[in-house]
């Protein structure tokens, strides 16, 4: 082979793994990495924080707002900000839109870019691990109709996850973590394990509350009857 042909094999090998890079959609993680990287040392309106983002669909807006609401809440009732915006991504899946659509008195509220910042990085790491998961696979899953199924579910999720209940949310945090990232990927099987988790998360939410009543009905029974004897 000649210095010439060989030259030519490296140009068009190069070329290939250029191309290859160039169709490779950009990962939720590292999206997430540069869009920290590009807030403004202030402010930021959380329109800009949609359109920075970029136009993913809401799949990646649903993972990256309901991550938070995995860990326990630090502070009382804290989980109930962080699992609004889900809801409102969850029921515009349901309604089969594909780009977020947000009230103007939502997108123009300002927040500190600061703990965004610091927040980033480590949100980042948690989904790179899981994106590592994840291929397309189950393509029924992920078609239009299935996807307003799903938001159906996702917004039972995101509904229970903004409940002020000590560990109450955390199950179908993640189960709507692992819907958001299925529909980013194209992961049939991590969306049906998302929901399978969520709504089990949410069955024994509902058991524990069901219990609690339970019990407190048949104390106040049990004093109400003891004190009439």
């Amino acid at each position: 082979m000649s210095i010439t042909q060989e030259s030519d094999l490296n140009l068009m090998a190069g070329a290939a793994i250029n191309a290859e890079s160039e169709a490779r959609p950009i990962r939720t993680s590292e999206l997430l990495r540069q869009f920290a990287r590009d807030l403004p040392a202030d402010r930021v309106t959380l329109g800009e924080v949609v359109s920075g983002l970029g136009d993913r669909g809401l799949g990646v807006l649903l993972a990256v707002f309901a991550l938070p609401n995995i860990l326990p809440s630090a502070v009382p009732f804290g989980n109930v900000p962080t699992g609004i915006p889900p809801l409102i991504f969850a029921i515009q899946l349901m309604l089969g839109v594909d780009h977020l659509i947000l009230p103007k008195f939502i997108a123009n509220r300002t927040v500190g870019t600061r703990w965004m910042k610091a927040l980033a990085p480590k949100v980042a790491s948690v989904l790179s691990w899981i994106e590592a998961l994840l291929r397309p696979r189950m393509a029924w899953v992920t078609v239009p109709r299935a996807e307003r199924f799903v938001g159906a579910i996702a917004i039972l999720l995101a509904a229970v996850s903004t409940l002020p209940i000590p560990f109450g949310h955390n199950l179908p945090a993640f189960g709507l973590v692992l819907i958001g990232l299925g529909l980013i990927e194209r992961d049939g099987l991590a969306i049906v394990l998302g929901a399978t988790i969520g709504l089990i998360g949410t069955l024994l939410l509902g058991l524990v509350v069901f219990g609690v009543a339970h019990g407190l009905r048949f104390i106040i029974r049990a004093r109400h009857l003891a004190f009439w004897k």
